[in-house]
């Protein structure tokens, strides 16, 4: 909760963005620049959000997952100042939340003008052939050396990352490739949801050049 307070007022001492869409919606909205798009569009540009995510609810013998709790704090905060969010929590690559999200964004908001797709799942279930897929972080074609950190001890040190074969090759493009993004687009114009002059954007996976 005191992450989301923070953003929320660095984000308010940026001041307000003209001309934000109104309407958004948020796929992977509890962490990193999902969480982060979600409260720029709110308390930057008055946007009313939906957003979609994976993660643990609280329960008798353990708490919740970390954002389980940003969701919750978010929405609280978006309340304040008038805004109306709303959370689905479930498998977002999955055709059952594709279906539930159009009727709610029907119900709420009638269309929208903005989708963003900032989904790091590392594991996704093709709706088609129910097939799971896993993505892996490895080089293409040739070994690399890289320098990595130990968490635990602070000792970095240098390793190899050997290159990824056809198999995972094809598994990290089923889940990190824009397939998903693709089918979300396709079955909202289908649906009627995507206002005039609707936008779409997501996050590039490739970093700097330290990562």
């Amino acid at each position: 909760a005191t992450n989301v307070r923070e953003q929320i007022a660095y984000v308010l001492k940026q001041g307000p963005i003209a001309d934000c869409p109104k309407r958004v919606a948020v796929l992977g909205c509890s962490t990193g620049y999902g969480l982060a798009s979600r409260i720029v569009a709110t308390f930057a540009g008055g946007a009313d959000t939906i957003g979609v995510s994976l993660e643990r609810e609280p329960s008798e013998k353990r708490s919740a997952s970390a954002g389980w709790y940003n969701n919750r704090a978010f929405e609280i905060e978006a309340e304040k100042i008038g805004r109306s969010p709303l959370t689905l929590e479930g498998d977002a690559f999955s055709d059952e939340m594709k279906k539930d999200f159009i009727e709610r964004v029907r119900e709420k908001f009638g269309q929208l003008d903005l989708l963003v797709y900032s989904m790091a799942a590392p594991v996704r279930t093709d709706p088609d052939t129910g097939k799971t897929y896993r993505s892996v972080i490895k080089p293409l074609g040739a070994p690399v050396e890289i320098k990595t950190l130990d968490t635990e001890t602070g000792e970095v040190f240098q390793t190899t990352l050997e290159p990824a074969n056809e198999e995972q090759t094809a598994a990290t493009v089923a889940v990190m490739g824009g397939d998903d993004w693709k089918r979300w687009i396709n079955q909202l114009a289908d649906a009627g949801v995507l206002a005039p002059g609707f936008r779409t954007l997501n996050y590039t996976y490739i970093g700097s050049e330290l990562t």
